[in-house]
């Protein structure tokens, strides 16, 4: 007994320790918090202990849980801007399958390092530590426990006032503390009801939700609706991976990096720089704010990974209202349709097809990821394709996804992106691999509207960034905290003759894509 209560203090011990090393700040816990955490930490100690029959091995196990949970919240923040939030944990499994997206924001060391030696220390241990006889009076005593320990925690994680701001909620709280309530919060009953009031909400509604919550559409969508079919205008949407104007981080990088970009936003009908929910990844948050229309923090704690909870219902978008408008809707993105449970989330937003990383087993790659010009050329091949009706392309680049410190420039190479080199001693790799895969993003825009162009079908082009890279240690250098990235929305028979700059929130870019179709 003296040994599994020792080992149950160790960890509880440990849990406020490893904590003071959380990013951006440590926590300052209050009574109610240092109550929480002690629980939580004794609740998981004791379901351990209760399944191996080893209270040090328990301990241990728990002890090396916390430290990965703190070393993965201080690298997410370092890249993101955000610490570690409840859904992340849902997306745990993507970073097996998809190790290159996550691991190495790590580092490889850490990475490589760490498993051989939470292994040796699992198995010493086990080898040292005998497993407890069974004895059933204890075993019933744990779970009694454990059952009365999560109803206490839950009362406790329940009654505690977020503000739903990650980085504010883990200094006041602590992580831990966050963590569970954040997911016991988003799990009740009247959060979910919150979200789907939300996705009523939308103005892409089409009258069949409730009549409670049903958005007015704008005037200008039955505008849209009277519109003979053959003269309702195709509409390509290209959500950019990462994609924003490079140029504002320092006067040396060229101008003409981004030449096309710079002459179809002159002719665009809108464009303008562009205020999405995410900071270097999250592409999802983005994502969904421009489909829905709806903005990030409407959806409460579920906007962390919103696709999340939206598998079984249908989500109004501006897919499904093209739909009825008689489009076929298609989605491009050259990288598994599972990721992010698009697969099953896309089709209740209206989407015919989801053309997947499944169609470009043969595609030219650019660095470890399907090019640009591949995307660009699958486009048009659906455009060809599809000429019976109206079309909707909803397409998600791949190209330019991090982490970038794994790729390398030469020398030479860098006088295609710079005027003159940048006066520092800091490692510029990371910045010129991401000026390298943006020139790309600039021929895409050169090569679809060509095509467009001489298209006897008029064609609305909305191009746009769902957030800029993850380029922590470039933006500490040249002091560069603009988190928006930038968008246009162009037409190959409209044709602007005047200023058309306007900063938008992505939740209305949709909006306006659809309001110039008229």
């Amino acid at each position: 007994m003296f040994v599994f209560i020792s080992a149950l203090l160790g960890s509880i011990l440990f849990s406020f320790f490893v904590e003071r090393f959380v990013k951006p700040a440590p926590p300052q816990h209050c009574v109610k918090c240092i109550i929480l955490q002690s629980l939580i930490i004794s609740q998981c100690y004791l379901l351990l202990s209760l399944i191996v029959q080893r209270p040090i091995f328990s301990a241990l196990a728990i002890s090396i849980f916390l430290i990965i949970v703190v070393a993965v919240n201080n690298a997410k923040y370092k890249a993101l801007k955000e610490p570690l939030v409840f859904s992340d944990f849902a997306m745990f499994s993507q970073a097996f399958k998809h190790p290159r997206l996550y691991f190495p924001f790590l580092g490889m060391a850490p990475v490589i390092i760490a498993p051989v030696l939470i292994i040796g220390l699992i198995i010493l241990v086990i080898k040292l530590e005998p497993a407890l006889p069974f004895v059933w009076q204890r075993f019933v005593a744990t779970l009694i426990a454990s059952i009365l320990l999560f109803i206490i925690i839950k009362r406790i994680a329940l009654s505690l006032v977020i503000t739903g701001e990650p980085e504010k909620d883990n200094q006041k709280l602590g992580l831990i503390n966050s963590l569970i309530a954040y997911l016991l919060q988003a799990s009740r009953p009247a959060h979910k009801t919150a979200l789907k009031e939300a996705l009523n909400s939308s103005f892409f509604n089409d009258g069949e939700a409730n009549d409670t919550h049903k958005s007015t559409p704008p005037h200008f969508f039955a505008l849209f609706s009277q519109k003979e079919q053959n003269h309702k205008p195709n509409i390509t949407v290209i959500q950019s991976e990462s994609f924003f104007d490079a140029r504002r981080l320092h006067p040396n990088i060229k101008t003409d990096l981004l030449s096309h970009y710079d002459r179809i936003k002159n002719e665009s009908i809108l464009h303008g720089e562009l205020e999405v929910p995410a900071w270097g990844a999250n592409t999802m948050r983005s994502e969904f704010s421009f489909l829905t229309g709806l903005p990030s923090d409407q959806l409460g704690l579920f906007r962390f990974y919103p696709y999340q909870f939206l598998k079984a219902q249908r989500i109004f978008s501006i897919a499904s209202f093209l739909k009825n408008q008689g489009y076929y809707c298609v989605c491009i993105h050259p990288h598994p349709a599972s990721f992010f449970g698009r697969d099953k989330v896309f089709p209740q937003m209206g989407f015919d097809a989801f053309i997947d990383s499944n169609e470009f087993k043969q595609a030219e790659k650019f660095g470890p990821y399907i090019s640009d010009k591949s995307v660009t050329e699958k486009i048009l091949e659906v455009t060809k394709q599809h000429i019976d009706k109206p079309l909707f392309i909803f397409a998600i680049t791949m190209e330019n996804h991090g982490p970038l410190h794994l790729e390398k420039t030469q020398a030479e190479e860098l006088k295609q992106f710079y005027t003159k080199p940048i006066n520092t001693d800091a490692d510029l790799n990371d910045l010129s691999i991401y000026l390298r895969h943006l020139r790309n993003a600039d021929l895409m825009i050169e090569t679809l509207t060509n095509y467009y162009r001489q298209s006897s079908t008029e064609t609305r082009l909305c191009f746009y960034g769902d957030h800029i890279p993850s380029l922590p240690g470039i933006y500490q250098i040249m002091d560069y905290r603009n988190p928006n990235s930038d968008y246009f929305i162009w037409s190959s028979k409209n044709r602007s003759t005047k200023d058309t700059a306007k900063s938008l929130p992505i939740e209305n870019l949709a909006l306006e894509l659809l309001s110039k179709s008229v």
